[in-house]
């Protein structure tokens, strides 16, 4: 049986090596061991969000290509940098008049505005973080990580609505 590399793992390495950047190198632009670079592209460990989410900046590339989609050579992807160009093979071309919709816009509005409550709440947690277990501490790690993604999201959505405006 012939072993595969999961699409992550590939790209990473695809990605590194097109970067011209050796895994230390990535690992310390990333901030981590080099060891787990290697896990990572050796596919024995899957990378946090946060790291997931470095790389994808790292390497100009949206996280649906980094994610789903096995680079090669010969794939055009989607670059990180122009998440605020409508990419016309989306889905988002598609939903053209329900991003303008002012439901969708609404829905954008209160999302954002929980997630600067929920931020607001997390800063005095975190600020509390000498009185958490160590347990409570590497939980906010992963807090950290999910706000960074829902950031992410939202940022998204801002920019499908001022794309439609543009052109509709």
């Amino acid at each position: 049986m012939e072993y595969k590399l999961s699409i992550l793992a590939h790209n990473i390495r695809y990605l590194r090596k097109a970067a011209g950047l050796n895994q230390e190198q990535l690992a310390a632009q990333l901030k981590i061991k080099r060891s787990n670079i290697a896990s990572y592209e050796a596919k024995n460990v899957e990378p946090r969000l946060r790291s997931i989410l470095e790389m994808a900046k790292l390497f100009d590339i949206k996280l649906d290509s980094f994610l789903r989609e096995r680079l090669d050579d010969s794939v055009s992807f989607a670059r990180y940098s122009d998440s605020n160009e409508v990419d016309h093979n989306s889905t988002a071309i598609d939903l053209r008049g329900k991003i303008n919709s002012p439901s969708f816009i609404d829905k954008t509005v209160k999302y954002k505005k929980v997630l600067q409550g929920f931020k607001a709440f997390y800063s005095y947690r975190k600020s509390r973080i000498s009185e958490m277990s160590l347990s409570q501490q590497k939980t906010t790690l992963d807090i950290d990580n999910f706000i960074e993604l829902i950031d992410y999201s939202l940022s998204h959505h801002e920019n499908m609505i001022e794309a439609a405006k543009d052109v509709g």
